[in-house]
């Protein structure tokens, strides 16, 4: 039976010395819409991808938090299958906390949009309101604008005349931009919080006609004014003036404002013990470069997003963080950034990946699915093996002619992949409900069940579980399987 806290007792957890982790296993648009300050957003049906690299040690305190429902206690009982034993229940879910007169927030990335703000007002960072950038673009000045958002983003749309420069990036640059002190330099993103934080950056650097644009691309959007879709991300690359004087930067950075550093040996070190004390590694890279060679271990979230990201990447706040990069600027000024949003143990790899390298340390090129936007790291999701041990993989021929003979069809993607393509006649359904839904769907635990998704690993997982219920004929197909087959 799972242990379970009043709202007053995870209060009080929260606001003490324990390691923990909060975690909000409701829907993204739920949590968006209203949460408990300070929790981590890992929807149920998400929990076997991301909760060994949120929560890394499994002794751990764990608050889980639902809305009543069920889906907290399934959450539950999945953690302690595979072994964590600090886990606890918000009783009655989100809908108590309210009823004992405890505070909510709103939106996404909270704790990084309100430490935007206290940048903002404690640095007295310059801005620029979006009519007066339209003017400066339609009058055709000189300007400079540069989009710190990630590359997939900018690629969606970006600000007219602007570049594609990710945040953490700023350092390796800030000696070229500040040859021309006439330009005006504008520095955006989709709202405020990393605009803030890059004119920060530059601000802190030394490049001080810098301006944040208010309120970014969301601006435009609100005002009606025109926007690039689709123009490729082409980041500048700096000039080797610019890099060395970057790292030069960073290491008066660290000395001025006492930023810890460790060797690759001490690293080494942390992480053999990484099973009893919370580590969190942090390659604050390009995700390209993450791809090409990282350390063992490593999450994959450049510099800019791991600011912008802190509550989806560092669940357990006690835990410890170090940043590296190739050789020191890109994590020193992580580092800084993260230690004054006050995470309490930030260190940054004292020469980076060159230093471990070089060190005859061990370098991971397996292939992760790093997009630079959402935190990314190696190792297949919790529970995966098992749950393909419970059920049937089919090849996509064998997943048609399932169908054809009458087996029922879900789809467990997401919303979004079950709109381009899906298996005929399969139901979609989240994974977050997928207990309830699957017995109302297909009633008949002997009724052969196929369940599908776009790269057989939902869809696998999903088996596991039906499987466990007492459906004794359910099989999924193999990767790819449910999107080639519509």
């Amino acid at each position: 039976m799972v242990q379970e806290l009043s709202p007053g007792a995870l209060q009080g957890l929260m606001a003490g010395d324990e390691p923990h982790a909060v975690i909000d296993v409701r829907e993204p648009m739920e949590f968006h819409g209203e949460q408990i300050h300070g929790t981590t957003s890992l929807p149920r049906g998400w929990l076997e991808f991301r909760i060994r690299t949120l929560v890394p040690v499994k002794d751990t305190a764990i608050a889980l938090v639902g809305d009543g429902d069920a889906r907290a206690e399934r959450a539950a009982e999945t953690l302690e299958r595979h072994g964590y034993t600090g886990v606890r229940l918000l009783s009655g879910g989100l809908p108590a906390w309210k009823a004992a007169g405890l505070p909510t927030v709103s939106g996404t990335n909270v704790p990084s949009k309100e430490f935007g703000e206290l940048v903002l007002h404690e640095d007295h960072l310059p801005e620029i309101e979006v009519d007066e950038l339209h003017g400066l673009i339609e009058g055709g000045g000189l300007l400079r604008i540069f989009d710190s958002r990630t590359e997939a983003e900018y690629e969606r749309f970006s600000i007219p005349t602007g570049r594609s420069l990710p945040g953490g990036e700023l350092i390796l640059h800030a000696w070229d931009l500040d040859q021309d002190r006439e330009s005006d330099l504008i520095v955006n993103c989709a709202g405020r919080t990393r605009s803030i934080i890059g004119t920060g950056t530059l601000h802190k650097l030394g490049v001080r006609h810098a301006r944040a644009l208010r309120n970014g691309g969301m601006g435009f959007i609100l005002a009606g004014l025109p926007l690039d879709n689709g123009k490729p991300s082409e980041i500048p690359t700096p000039s080797e003036e610019s890099r060395r004087h970057g790292e030069e930067l960073a290491k008066r950075l660290a000395q001025e404002e006492g930023i810890p550093s460790i060797s690759a040996d001490e690293l080494r070190a942390l992480q053999e013990k990484s099973d009893r004390e919370t580590l969190y590694l942090l390659d604050v890279r390009l995700s390209p470069e993450y791809k090409a060679g990282h350390i063992p271990g490593a999450i994959s979230i450049p510099g800019g997003q791991a600011v912008q990201r802190t509550d989806e990447v560092a669940a357990v706040r006690a835990g410890t963080v170090v940043t590296y990069c190739d050789t020191g600027a890109r994590a020193t000024m992580t580092a800084y950034w993260l230690r004054r949003m006050g995470l309490p143990k930030v260190f940054f790899l004292r020469g980076g990946l060159s230093e471990w390298e070089g060190a005859g340390l061990p370098v991971d090129r397996s292939e992760v699915a790093a997009d630079g936007e959402s935190p990314a790291a190696s190792g297949e999701p919790l529970g995966l093996t098992a749950a393909k041990a419970a059920s049937k993989a089919l090849s996509p021929a064998e997943a048609l002619a399932r169908v054809d003979a009458g087996a029922f069809a879900l789809d467990v993607d997401l919303s979004p992949g079950y709109r381009e393509g899906h298996l005929p006649g399969a139901r979609w359904v989240s994974r977050a409900f997928l207990e309830e839904k699957a017995a109302e769907f297909c009633p008949a635990r002997s009724q052969p069940l196929l369940v599908s998704c776009r790269d057989g690993v939902r869809s696998a997982l999903s088996a596991g579980t039906l499987a466990g219920m007492g459906y004794r004929y359910v099989s999924f197909p193999t990767r790819h399987g449910g999107k080639c087959l519509v």
